[in-house]
């Protein structure tokens, strides 16, 4: 079994796969992101001491939003937009974001431009402010102790990374 680091799980996962799924698959990366951001969040929140506790997914969104550097320019939107409940759990749960939020990439229309009373989240601008602040959560010093010292992820296999070989249920190395 190889065990990863929470570091190890934004580099690889959040950092690495939604990257490449930005490029080619914009509208799942927004998805992941919504997420990713409530999970950056738990990250930065010393007092919490585990992944999994019930009725935070509101705080922990708000509070990467409000205390990550490349996440503040959204905050906002948590008000004025409800950019919580229109963009991640609109995405988490309904696969299609609120009324309130529209989503694009390309040319289609540029990032966080009003019209109609909603917001345009553009991707490619969007994921280089949600790589910014998965590097400033890895780059952050914990406390001991802290969750974020600790094993994350437990996976089959010695190493983890972007893919997993069907064949064999075997992980790749981190490094390729």
């Amino acid at each position: 079994m190889a065990k990863l680091k929470p570091s190890d799980f934004i580099e690889a996962v959040l950092i690495k796969e939604i990257g490449e799924l930005s490029d080619s698959h914009p509208y799942i990366s927004f998805i992941l992101m919504g997420i990713g951001i409530e999970f950056l969040g738990k990250c930065i929140d010393n007092s919490l001491d585990e992944w999994n506790k019930g009725g935070q997914s509101r705080q922990d969104f708000e509070n990467a939003i409000k205390n990550i550097p490349s996440l503040k320019r959204y905050e906002p939107y948590l008000t004025t937009h409800d950019m919580y409940s229109s963009f991640r759990c609109g995405l988490a749960h309904a696969v299609s974001p609120k009324i309130q939020i529209t989503l694009s990439s390309k040319q289609e229309m540029a990032h966080l431009v009003k019209h109609d009373n909603r917001l345009n989240l553009k991707v490619e601008d969007f994921y280089t402010d949600f790589k910014v602040a998965c590097e400033f959560v890895i780059a952050k010093t914990y406390p001991n102790g802290d969750k974020m010292n600790a094993d994350f992820l437990e996976v089959p296999g010695d190493a983890f990374n972007s893919g997993t070989k069907t064949e064999t249920g075997l992980t790749s190395s981190l490094e390729s």
